[in-house]
């Protein structure tokens, strides 16, 4: 578990998140205009919420079914592009609160589906006007299609493949 404080005491989390940052500075701005215009607010959000040296609080290790494919994706995704992003991930994964984020989840991603929040209302790392974490999907699982209004929420892609429409 972390101990409660800020951003600043906890390296692993603030290098997880500069990870984050340099994904979205230098990455692909490639897309749609709503997805280019999605990853500047994502930008803007997380440079607002670092600079602010948010608070860290404990978080209880949580696994899920699907978490058994945890280590695999690491391992993967510390052989490509995102092999920064895999090591931050790697060294807080004992600290990640893995959920499923329905009330009634389909059937169907019981064994298949589990997202951790990084930066976000419920942590670790606080910031009310962006969720930043982490999906796991074990290989050939289909996700259902969804949107939210009232925050901005990205994840990324550590490791595999994966397609989304044009509309963000």
């Amino acid at each position: 578990m972390s101990e409660p404080g800020r951003l600043q005491d906890h390296p692993n989390w603030k290098y997880l998140l500069q990870e984050f940052d340099t994904l979205y500075r230098n990455g692909s701005s490639g897309g749609s205009p709503a997805i280019r215009s999605h990853r500047k607010r994502v930008r803007d959000r997380l440079s607002s919420s670092m600079r602010s040296n948010p608070e860290v609080l404990e978080t209880p290790c949580t696994r899920l079914p699907v978490t058994a494919h945890l280590a695999r994706a690491l391992d993967l995704g510390e052989r490509g592009a995102m092999q920064g992003m895999a090591r931050s991930l790697r060294e807080v994964s004992a600290q990640l609160e893995w959920q499923y984020g329905y009330e009634k989840l389909p059937k169907a991603l019981v064994k298949k589906y589990a997202f951790c929040e990084i930066l976000g209302p419920r942590g670790p790392v606080m910031a009310e006007n962006l969720i930043i974490g982490f999906v796991l999907f074990a290989p050939a699982t289909t996700y259902p299609q969804h949107s939210h209004a009232e925050i901005e929420e990205s994840y990324i892609s550590v490791a595999g493949s994966w397609s989304e429409n044009n509309a963000a």
